[in-house]
């Protein structure tokens, strides 16, 4: 019997840029795709799996919108982070039916980086709500995540591009990367926090760059860099960015 199509959307990290994962799937809903695997890191693991539990797009922007997910208001100063990731934790439990993989709508997987093995530790069976928040758990500002043996946090530290465990399951696969580069010059390096902010943001990207060419359609709007991840001030306009540049690349599949 031969087996049906099967199409796979990959969601990296980003922070709040995270909104514009809602607009791509907005614009598949609308072109008629629906992903049957997603595997997501970080912010993409939050959308994907909030998605994948039956959350409507307009839900998940509230939830991105309306809440402080990815926010230094609430310190945890005698944790090894600065927020703790229990605040994430209540919220999840009211958007999720079951703390389940197994009572998704749609197969997920969720990237976590294990801090003691320095490695990427997929998870797609289970309870899911603290994979989801240490995926998201930001190394110096979410508090890592102890489970099974591991300590585990930001799944975008090894892996912001998940693509792995979808690649064989999967006939067409959709990326979605929300951590390309804009151009710069030597004046604007010109101090502490714009070094390291790109180096890190170089560091996301060649990290992933290889694994892009696997995608069918690859989805990266060009502006969202000049979002702050921490920031959802213009969520309306980085949801935007990925909705129309996700009905301007899956065009080629419908």
């Amino acid at each position: 019997m031969k087996r049906s199509h099967t199409t796979g959307l990959v969601l990296s990290g980003g922070g709040y840029r995270g909104i514009s994962h809602i607009g791509v799937l907005k614009a598949m809903e609308e072109l008629g795709i629906k992903p049957d695997y997603i595997s997501g890191t970080s912010a993409g693991a939050i959308v994907g799996s909030l998605y994948a539990a039956g959350n409507s797009c307009d839900q998940i922007f509230d939830v991105f919108t309306k809440t402080e997910l990815f926010s230094y208001h609430n310190y945890t100063l005698k944790k090894p982070g600065l927020i703790d990731g229990a605040k994430i934790e209540r919220l999840l439990t009211s958007h999720l039916k079951e703390d389940s993989f197994e009572h998704l709508n749609i197969p997920m997987y969720v990237a976590t980086t294990d801090l003691i093995q320095g490695k990427t530790c997929f998870f797609n069976s289970g309870p899911i709500i603290k994979p989801i928040i240490a995926s998201a758990a930001v190394p110096g500002v979410f508090t890592p995540i102890p489970l099974n043996n591991m300590l585990l946090c930001d799944g975008g530290v090894t892996n912001n591009f998940p693509i792995e465990p979808i690649l064989t399951p999967c006939d067409t696969i959709i990326g979605v990367f929300l951590n390309s580069l804009l151009e710069t010059s030597i004046e604007a390096l010109s101090n502490t926090k714009a070094v390291i902010d790109r180096a890190y943001r170089i560091s996301r990207v060649n990290a992933s760059e290889a694994k892009f060419k696997a995608c069918d359609v690859f989805i990266a709007p060009s502006e969202l860099g000049k979002h702050d991840v921490f920031s959802k001030t213009h969520a309306e306009d980085i949801f935007q960015m990925g909705y129309e540049e996700a009905k301007l690349k899956l065009g080629m599949l419908v």
